[in-house]
């Protein structure tokens, strides 16, 4: 038979760093301000369509890293209290 741990302090830390990594890539620079550098012709362009890319991935990586950190400590609070009433009424106390 198998067995499952599930350890509802590291299911909600591990939200936390989800949401934590989440939030720096939405809060990241826009490194197409540094385009001048590259100077004129046909590479500031070219990067600047790359990073734009970049851009809109980390956005939405971003967003979807917040909203599984916030699963994860959701999910982690709801298994103990789900664990804390099935103990309870295991034992003959109110749920």
């Amino acid at each position: 038979m198998s067995r499952v741990r599930i350890d509802a302090a590291e299911v909600a830390e591990l939200g936390v760093a989800l949401a934590e990594t989440g939030g720096d890539l939405l809060l990241m620079g826009d490194p197409a301000a540094e385009r001048w550098a590259l100077g004129p012709g046909d590479t500031g362009p070219a990067v600047e369509e790359l990073v734009g890319g970049w851009r809109r991935a980390r956005q939405v990586l971003g967003g979807a890293l917040v909203g599984l950190g916030a699963a994860a400590v959701d999910a982690g609070a709801l298994y103990v209290e789900t664990e804390t009433g099935v103990s309870r009424s295991l034992l003959g106390g109110p749920v």
